[in-house]
């Protein structure tokens, strides 16, 4: 049975429209709350982008009286006055605002995404998009693509035999990487304070004379200390120091450019800010507040070292007498401005060519060599350079030099370590010789296998109070 409903009445159909008034009405109102909180919302974000974007503005282009009156606090530790390249680097202000970017988290998480294994079907064309965009040379592969498992393996390739032909003149230099040559030069320590150039700028006030207003660097700062070139010099010698710029495309392993015997290691935590050719030119004493790892040691001629020097996503420094040295950890974070030096109970000798270290994508490369004064570097700042190629050599008639320039035996016991006494010593140069089976033999009756504390305060920038 269907019940009819009665008809509407006037008065009905008046409340009935009137409740459909109220009830529009009242949906309408919240929506108009909704847009104005948007409009207020997007007006507050437009403000916060614009007063970013000045701030921005400002801390890239401080005025001269801010650069004047706040400088970086690195240069009150540098001789004399500021270089005209000095006078327009990063303020402290500007400073404080990079070093508040997370490099060293940042590295790691790249250093993460690099060690996901690759399925086989994507490691060809991950790593052609990264050979065209960077101009690897893969012809110079050990391995096929496939072999290698993530991109950090692809970085840290391996060279096939024969793809580089070391120059073994005991006169020459060898280049211990693929780069380019970023600065080269003498140490110059005529102010009382050592330092090294971080880029070179060359005025000419008038012919005839050259002048370099560079950004510099302090060595102590650099390497913990300075070396006994300074408080026993030797007439007729010279400290240099060349710069040495790998690309991420460039061939990663470092190899020893002279036959040296390496007696210590010092690493340094620190920031990882980038190295290119902009952050050379506008961080102040850059390669002192990066981290890097110093390998320091003796060869024929006196002191030497080579550093390498960490980078943005280059923070996995490896060195190849300690494969179990890891840098950049969380745990390390809050070493900044510390050293932590290890010294070899025993002293290694490292022959020309052999690996020292590797970056796991491309960083920079310095040498702090004392030679005699008819030393002289082959290349110039900007020329691109290969691993074995000379970059260095001596200028005098041939003498003879034989064979090698490792240090005399002498030299090696007068550096030995003072835990190691001089018949062990004397074994130890006799294993190195004669092979490993009579250096391990003799020593375990002379030596401990205890190794030297690590040293957390050298330089004047790492003295605790």
């Amino acid at each position: 049975m269907f019940r009819l409903r009665p008809p509407m009445t006037a008065r009905g159909l008046i409340l009935k429209s009137a409740c459909r008034q109220q009830s529009t009405s009242a949906s309408e109102a919240p929506k108009r709350k909704a847009s104005f909180g948007k409009i207020v919302g997007r007006a507050a974000g437009a403000g916060m982008l614009v007063v970013a974007g000045l701030q921005l503005y400002h801390l890239n282009n401080p005025t001269e009286e801010e650069r004047l009156f706040n400088p970086a606090t690195v240069f009150a530790r540098l001789p004399g006055d500021k270089t005209p390249l000095e006078e327009r680097m990063a303020s402290e202000t500007q400073y404080m605002g990079l070093s508040v970017i997370p490099y060293r988290g940042i590295s790691r998480l790249w250093g993460f995404v690099n060690d996901i294994e690759l399925p086989m079907w994507a490691r060809e064309p991950v790593y052609k998009a990264w050979t065209y965009a960077f101009d690897c040379q893969l012809h110079e592969m050990k391995y096929p693509l496939k072999e290698y498992r993530n991109l950090g393996e692809f970085f840290s390739r391996p060279l096939k035999e024969g793809a580089r032909v070391v120059d073994r003149d005991p006169r020459v230099m060898s280049s211990p990487v693929d780069g380019r040559m970023a600065t080269i030069g003498v140490v110059d320590g005529s102010q009382g304070i050592p330092v090294l150039e971080q880029i070179k700028v060359f005025v000419d006030p008038r012919p005839g004379l050259t002048v370099s207003q560079g950004a510099r660097y302090r060595m102590d700062e650099f390497l913990g200390s300075i070396p006994d070139f300074f408080s026993e010099k030797t007439p007729g010698k010279r400290l240099y120091h060349c710069v040495i710029y790998l690309a991420p495309g460039d061939y990663h392993r470092i190899h020893s450019p002279i036959d040296w015997s390496v007696e210590e290691r010092r690493h340094f935590p620190g920031n990882l800010f980038p190295v290119n050719s902009l952050a050379v030119n506008f961080v102040p004493s850059l390669f002192t507040a990066n981290e890097r790892i110093a390998l320091l040691g003796q060869w024929k001629h006196g002191f030497y070292s080579l550093t390498a020097v960490g980078a943005t996503n280059v923070g996995s420094i490896g060195i190849s007498l300690e494969p179990e040295l890891v840098t950049n950890l969380g745990s390390q974070d809050r070493l900044g401005g510390t050293c932590l030096a290890k010294v070899y109970e025993a002293q290694h000798l490292v022959s020309r060519g052999d690996q020292v270290a590797e970056f796991k994508l491309g960083s920079t490369v310095v040498l702090v060599f004392e030679a005699p004064e008819d030393f002289e570097f082959s290349v110039q700042p900007g020329e691109k350079i290969r691993y074995g190629q000379p970059i260095g050599r001596f200028t005098k008639e041939a003498t003879p030099e034989g064979p090698s320039t490792f240090p005399s035996t002498a030299e090696l016991i007068k550096h030995a370590p003072p835990s190691r006494s001089y018949f062990g010593e004397v074994s130890h140069l006799l294993g190195k010789v004669f092979g490993s089976a009579l250096q391990e033999t003799t020593e375990k009756a002379l030596t401990s296998d205890k190794i030297a504390d690590s040293r957390e305060s050298l330089g004047p920038a790492y003295t605790k109070e």
